[in-house]
């Protein structure tokens, strides 16, 4: 059996494989699981790493077949003649190259006196494929931090949705009442949050050439791509109204410092009511680095390693309290607002649509192009201002 035939039917067991998951999920009406997906695609390219190396055996048994045939069926090399004149040098130089026959008129010489090699084109190197990786190494962009922080999902129609609030000050206690005395009479005082959907767009042209012509998996990439754009702008958006309606818990000494003691004095000033649930620090990573560097003698103040929660997730505490890193958070700069300790269950958050995806091969089908339309709506809005405590640099 010839290594093309063999690869072929590998090539056809992967793909069956592959095809076997995706009928079982359509026998049972159903849309394909994580796992599924991921070993659907894993089996894809496998077969597109068998398939290279089909066509590579294919084009090495054309060669072997071509080196096979006769001598006589095979182009001879090329020759060319060039006559030397009649002088003594020309007679001498006749004599040498006939081997003492000074009779001969003519010598022979071959037209490309070389070794084949790959350095030079016309040698070798022409023969030689560039090698091509089949995919895009992407420039890694942030996750999106509202599920991980725990952020509260605000469902409803429409485009504003009103949240309801408690927006009593005092914290509702009973009063001492005497025997036959009248009740007090309490009631929360309350107000709305308006939440109003905002629509973000992309969009991306191509070109049928770049489409038909392409070898790295550019639609792989672009989901990646469209994927991590929706994360870094939902980041932006968090980030941006915790520390625009948040409260200001901290003014901090310096303007490009920050002291130990004033981690666990932000810490501190979110209320013993909010610091239960989702609470989870943020700040920029830079800002992290120089926490996890300040020293007491040659002790470390607060860990530089990441500790293991109970389930075997690796995450970062910072005084005990699961730490997490954005860039849109403030520097460690003038006025910056560089450090955030918050109650993320009080941050509120409509998404809907969750994203939309057209294609649309139509509307510059005139210029050889296909359009991908990507969409979402989305709003952030604090929904208690207590529950975001966050730091500021000293002004200048």
């Amino acid at each position: 059996m010839s290594k093309v035939i063999e690869l072929r039917r590998q090539r056809a067991a992967v793909l069956d494989q592959a095809d076997a998951i995706i009928q079982a999920a359509l026998t049972e009406e159903r849309a394909l699981t994580d796992d599924e997906s991921g070993k659907v695609e894993g089996l894809k390219a496998e077969a597109e790493r068998i398939q290279g190396q089909e066509a590579m055996a294919e084009s090495l048994e054309t060669l072997r077949a071509s080196a096979a045939k006769p001598v006589e069926q095979r182009k001879a090399p090329a020759h060319i003649q060039r006559p030397t004149p009649d002088t003594a040098e020309g007679v001498f130089c006749r004599y040498i190259r006939s081997g003492g026959d000074d009779g001969a008129l003519r010598e022979l010489r071959a037209s490309n006196d070389t070794t084949m090699n790959i350095t030079t084109a016309a040698d070798g190197g022409d023969l030689v494929p560039t090698g091509h990786y089949q995919g895009i190494i992407e420039r890694l962009r942030p996750q999106a931090l509202y599920n991980i922080l725990g952020v509260r999902m605000i469902p409803g129609v429409g485009t504003t949705v009103n949240v309801p609030i408690d927006n009593e000050a005092d914290n509702g206690a009973f009063v001492s009442t005497a025997e036959s005395s009248a009740f007090d009479r309490d009631a929360p005082a309350v107000t709305k949050i308006a939440m109003t959907l905002v629509k973000y767009t992309k969009k991306i042209d191509l070109t049928y050439e770049l489409i038909q012509d392409e070898d790295s998996r550019l639609m792989e990439f672009l989901n990646v791509y469209v994927a991590q754009g929706m994360a870094a702008t939902m980041n932006s958006l968090l980030v941006t109204e915790a520390l625009a309606d948040g409260t200001a818990g901290l003014t901090l000494d310096a303007t490009t410092a920050i002291g130990a003691a004033e981690v666990p004095e932000l810490l501190y000033k979110l209320s013993s009511e909010y610091a239960r649930g989702n609470v989870a620090w943020l700040m920029r990573r830079a800002t992290e680095g120089y926490l996890r560097g300040l020293l007491s003698t040659s002790n470390f103040l607060f860990a530089p390693m990441p500790t293991a929660t109970g389930n075997g997730q690796v995450v970062s505490n910072l005084w005990g309290v699961p730490q997490f890193t954005d860039e849109n958070m403030g520097q460690m700069t003038a006025s910056g607002k560089s450090m955030l300790i918050a109650n993320w269950s009080y941050m509120g958050m409509r998404l809907d649509p969750a994203i939309t995806f057209l294609l649309d091969p139509y509307s510059r089908a005139s210029y050889g192009e296909t359009i991908l339309h990507y969409y979402f709506r989305c709003d952030f809005e604090v929904l208690q201002a207590a529950a975001f405590q966050y730091a500021t640099q000293a002004a200048a």
